[in-house]
C-alpha cells in the first residue's frame, strides 16, 4: 500500500480506524481505500427497480435530483445552503441508464414516491410543479 499523501506526496499521514480513512497532516488532503473502509462488507442497499428502463439489481444505485417537486412532501432532495426544504423529486437509475443520461434526457421515466427504500414510484410526467435552489450563490 502507498504511504504517500496522493497530493503532495508527503509521508506524514494519519489513519482514522474507526472510519477507514487517511489525512494528511502537510496538506490536509482526505481519502480512503474500499479495503480500508470498517462498512464495506455491508449488504448493499436495494432501491428498487430503475426510474429508467426497470431493470433490478446492484447497478440500481445512483441518485438522480430533479428539478420538479416530489410527490410526498419532505421526502426527496433539499438545500441547507439555500433553505428548500426536501420536497425535491428524486430517481434512481442503473449505471447503463447513467451513463444514457448525457445524450437522451428523456432517459427517465419514474420518480420515487416515498422513500427510497420503500421502492414505490410515479410518473415523472405526472409531475408539474417546478422545484430548484433558491437563486443565491452557493459557494
Amino acid at each position: 500500500m502507498n504511504h504517500n499523501c496522493p497530493r503532495c506526496e508527503s509521508t506524514r499521514l494519519q489513519y482514522q480506524e474507526n472510519y477507514g480513512y487517511w489525512e494528511c497532516l502537510d496538506c490536509g488532503h482526505v481519502w480512503a481505500f474500499d479495503e480500508d473502509d470498517p462498512d464495506y462488507d455491508e449488504e448493499q442497499l436495494d432501491l428498487g427497480t430503475c426510474c429508467g428502463c426497470g431493470c433490478t439489481g446492484k447497478t440500481v444505485q445512483n441518485l438522480i435530483m430533479l428539478q420538479k417537486k416530489a410527490p410526498v412532501p419532505g421526502t426527496g432532495w433539499g438545500c441547507l445552503v439555500c433553505g428548500v426544504p426536501s420536497d425535491g423529486a428524486v430517481a434512481v437509475v442503473c449505471n447503463d441508464c447513467l451513463a444514457r443520461l448525457d445524450k437522451h434526457s428523456d432517459v427517465i421515466e419514474e420518480v420515487i414516491y416515498g422513500y427510497p427504500i420503500e421502492k414505490k414510484r410515479y410518473s415523472l410526467a405526472a409531475l408539474t410543479e417546478f422545484f430548484d435552489h433558491r437563486d443565491i450563490p452557493h459557494e
